[in-house]
C-alpha cells in the first residue's frame, strides 16, 4: 500500500553511462508530502514556478525532462540505485 507520493523531476540530459539527473522534492517546505496521485498533481498544476524555482537553483538553466508523481516505493528504489 502507497502512504505518500512525492514530485520528482527527471531533468533533461543523459549521462555517458545512460543515467540521468533526478531530483526528488521529499520535503516541499509548504507541504512536506502527498496522501495520493491526484493530490500531488494538483500540487504541480498549481505550483509550476515555485518548482521550476527550486529547479534553477539546483541546476541552473538545464531544463525538467518531466515533472511527475510517484509513490515512496519509487523513490525509496531511486535512493538505493543511486548507492550503487
Amino acid at each position: 500500500m502507497v502512504k505518500a507520493w512525492f514530485i520528482v523531476a527527471v531533468m533533461a540530459g543523459v549521462y555517458s553511462d545512460g543515467t540521468k539527473d533526478i531530483y526528488i522534492f521529499e520535503h516541499p517546505s509548504d507541504h512536506g508530502h502527498f496522501h495520493n496521485a491526484a493530490m500531488c498533481q494538483k500540487y504541480i498544476g498549481d505550483n509550476p514556478f515555485k518548482i521550476v524555482k527550486a529547479l534553477v537553483s539546483e541546476y541552473g538553466d538545464r531544463s525538467p525532462e518531466q515533472i511527475i508523481c510517484v509513490p515512496e516505493e519509487t523513490v525509496e528504489s531511486f535512493m538505493e540505485q543511486s548507492k550503487t
